[in-house]
Formats: C-alpha cells, sequence, structure tokens
C-alpha cells in the first residue's frame, strides 16, 4: 500500500498550509518543486515591508523580473532608510545611486498592478519619488507624509480610493490649488486637516474620521465637524487630536453629528491632573443628553506609556459615580474611559465594569465587590466568579481583563496562548510578510 504525501493534497489545501508558513519556510518552499513554487511566491511577496536596503533591492529585482510575485503583492509598507532620505545632493556617487535606486524601485512598483493598501508614514520619504510615477488600478487604502508636490498628482490618479490618510509634516505646505477638481466618491474612512476635505465628494459613504492635531483652540474644531455634518447620516466614528481641550467640542458634535456611536478626544499635551480635566469632563456630561447613537466615548491623555503607576484607586472611585451618572445620561452608552486611564463596561441597565489592564482596577474591583456597591444578582455572579478562580464567568468579565495585571494577583494563571496574543507585535520590519 503506497502511502500519500503531502504532494497528495488538494491545491486549495496547500494554498492555506503555505498561508501559515513564516518567510523563511515560504523562501525554502520556492525550491521545493514546480508545484509548491507559485503557491509559496503568492504569499512570500504578498505584503512587503521595503526598507531602504540590499534586500529591498533584491525584492525590487524579483518583482521586475517574476510576474506572479509582483501580481501577488497586496500590501506595500515604505519604512525610512538610508536610501529613502531626501535627495538634496546635486551630483556626485551618492546622487547616482540614490537615482538608480529609484528608478528600480518605480519599476519595481509599476509591475505590483494589484497593490490594495500602501503605507508610506514618514515625512520627505524618498520613495514617494518613484510613486508618484506609478498608478495601482486596485488600490483601496493609501497613508501617507508625502511630500505635498507629489501627492495631490498620486491622489487624482486614485480616485476609487476608500480608506485616505494624510498627516503632512506642515500644514501650510499643502498646495491647495493643486487639489483644486478632486472628488473622491467611494471614501469611507479618512484622516485630513479641514483644509483638505473639500475632496471628499458629498456622495462618499463616509463613515470614520480621524482629524490630525489642530492648533487653533477656537475657530478650527467647530468649522471641521460643520463641514462633517453633511455625512451625518453616515459618519460613526470621529477621533478628534487636540493640543488642549475644547469645553465646546462635546457639544458641536451632538448637534451637527447626533448619530456618532464612537467618539474619540485625544489631548495632545500631557497634564494628568490639570484643572482644565474637569472644566471639560463637565462640558462632556451637559452634552451627553443631545447624543441618540453614543456608544463609546473615549477621553484621553497622551502619555508615556512607560511610565508605570499612573492610574489609581482613587482615581477608579471617583470614575466609577461619574460614568454612572454619565450612563444615565446617555441610555446608548456602553463603553467610556477617562483621562485618568480607567476605562468602563456597561454590564447591564446601568452597572458598569472596569477595564481590567491596570493593577488599581483589580484592587478597586475587590474593594466595590466587598462594600455591596453592585446590585445583589450581580454581587452573586461576582461571587461565583471569585471563588472559581474565574472558571465561572457570567458576566463577562475575562472579557476585558489584562493577562499580565490579572497574573500578578494570582487571580488565575497565565497560558502560554495568553502571553503570545498579549505581547505579540502588529510588524516586524524585517520580515516580507506581515501578517493581515
Amino acid at each position: 500500500m503506497i502511502m500519500p504525501t503531502i504532494t497528495d493534497l488538494p491545491d486549495e489545501l496547500l494554498d492555506e498550509i503555505a498561508h501559515l508558513l513564516p518567510k523563511g519556510s515560504l523562501s525554502s518552499l520556492c525550491t521545493v518543486s514546480k508545484r509548491f513554487q507559485p503557491r509559496a511566491t503568492r504569499w512570500l511577496y504578498r505584503c512587503l515591508a521595503l526598507a531602504g536596503n540590499g534586500e529591498t533591492i533584491k525584492i525590487c529585482k524579483v518583482l521586475i523580473s517574476n510576474k506572479l510575485a509582483a501580481i501577488s503583492v497586496r500590501k506595500v509598507l515604505l519604512w525610512p532608510g538610508l536610501a529613502f532620505s531626501r535627495l538634496s545632493l546635486t551630483g556626485g556617487p551618492f546622487y547616482l545611486y540614490l537615482s538608480a535606486f529609484y528608478k528600480l524601485l518605480s519599476r519595481a512598483l509599476a509591475c505590483a498592478t494589484n497593490v490594495e493598501n500602501i503605507r508610506l508614514m514618514f515625512p520627505y520619504c524618498g520613495a514617494s519619488l518613484s510613486l508618484d510615477a506609478c498608478a495601482f488600478p486596485n488600490l483601496h487604502s493609501f497613508a501617507t507624509t508625502m511630500e505635498p508636490h507629489t501627492l495631490a498628482s498620486f491622489v487624482r490618479r486614485h480616485p476609487q480610493l476608500k480608506e485616505l490618510h494624510i498627516s503632512p509634516s506642515d500644514l501650510r505646505s499643502i498646495p491647495l490649488s493643486e487639489f483644486s477638481g478632486i472628488s473622491l466618491s467611494s471614501l469611507n474612512s479618512v484622516c485630513l486637516p479641514e483644509s483638505l476635505l473639500f475632496i471628499i465628494s458629498p456622495d462618499a459613504p463616509l463613515q470614520s474620521v480621524l482629524s490630525p492635531e489642530i492648533e487653533d483652540d477656537n475657530e478650527e474644531i467647530p468649522h471641521f465637524i460643520r463641514h462633517l455634518s453633511r455625512y451625518c447620516t453616515t459618519l460613526t466614528e470621529l477621533h478628534l487630536c487636540r493640543p488642549h481641550w475644547n469645553a465646546e467640542v462635546l457639544m458641536h458634535v451632538a448637534t451637527l453629528l447626533p448619530k456618532i456611536k464612537n467618539f474619540k478626544f485625544t489631548k495632545m499635551i500631557p497634564g494628568l491632573h490639570h484643572h482644565s480635566n474637569a472644566a471639560f469632563l463637565e462640558a462632556c456630561e451637559t452634552a451627553l443628553p443631545f447624543f441618540s447613537s453614543l456608544s463609546q466615548l473615549i477621553i484621553e491623555i497622551t502619555r508615556n506609556r512607560e511610565l508605570p503607576g499612573f492610574t489609581f484607586v482613587s482615581d477608579y472611585r471617583s470614575d466609577f459615580k461619574m460614568v454612572q451618572i454619565w450612563g444615565n445620561l446617555c441610555p446608548t452608552l456602553s463603553i467610556c474611559a477617562f483621562p485618568s486611564g480607567t476605562a468602563w463596561h456597561r454590564i447591564e441597565n446601568n452597572v458598569w465594569m472596569p477595564d481590567l489592564h491596570h493593577k488599581a482596577a483589580i484592587r478597586w474591583f475587590f474593594e466595590a465587590a466587598s462594600t455591596d456597591q453592585f446590585p445583589i444578582h450581580v454581587m452573586g455572579s461576582l461571587q461565583q466568579f471569585c471563588d472559581s478562580m474565574g472558571k465561572v464567568d457570567t458576566l463577562g468579565l475575562l472579557n476585558f481583563r489584562s493577562p499580565s495585571a490579572m497574573e500578578s494577583i494570582g487571580l488565575y494563571p497565565q497560558t502560554e496562548e495568553d502571553e503570545s496574543e498579549f505581547y505579540s507585535s502588529d510588524s516586524d520590519e524585517n520580515d516580507v510578510e506581515i501578517e493581515e
């Protein structure tokens, strides 16, 4: 009897196996046989991280010479590197090298006709010169800090974009006249300065907006939100980044965009316990009853995440009282986060539980349970949860927990799966493949 081998597997299953393999294994699989080579190639070049180094040159040459590799590319991430610096020299061997490199990169990208997603997130990245000569008929998502003189022509060539994130290093350098006549009718997610909102077609199904940091405190935010009101029937998510609090912003959102479901406000200048925080929270409380669909409200302050202990048990005590008031004012609210760093989830009626990602949240959680701050039936579920060491979780508390925080107090043993999920990075710039 002849035993079946891997070559007897159907093509669909071989494709799934190749999809799960790391870059090194895919490179080896390309050399096994003619049957494995195309399947490994499709996933080896699916997502590219190009860092402007020798490896990038090798990849570019492959894309130019191997049509299957070129048409397999779906995502391109351009990292800053030596070759991606600005062309500031006008002569010499280094200038000649950069010129040759950009030409090679442009030829390679022109062959990748099926690219759907491009990320170019560093200002004055010379790779923008190569993109300026390319057109991608299937491009749906583009995020960039491209130099202004190349950006308008690139956007104009891709009217089919669904996601467009533009974060220029200098808003004043944007040549607005070059964007004249551009109307993107398929956009559903954008990050644009107020001066570029006019490139969004009034008929676009806009759902999500992230605003870059706006310097002016009094005028630009209301004008920004007023411009977005034309999309009030489709817009569900808004994230504003500001250097300072703006006490009127939430009322503007509530009145002009009442159907917003997710609203996030990020204060860019640190200051956890500044007196202006309380004034802003009072303004938010006044605006909450005017929302009809608000589900998630995140109010945060930029901070150094490496600094431990910035949230205390006292923060949870005060924020618990506040989130209960807010929950009554806005019945649709289900997730809420405060500048102190506490985050809350509504489990039923107006019963809120903290996001257990800090030791202080765990301490407050048991303190509140022992002082009868929850309804009787919730107390019973909490007792079962504690007695079973987390195995009986009728309230779904483990959906909110951080494995490291829960492990730190010995509530339950951390599994290998928890550890890999919590500490895994999103991408690796040294790898060709980036997980989708």
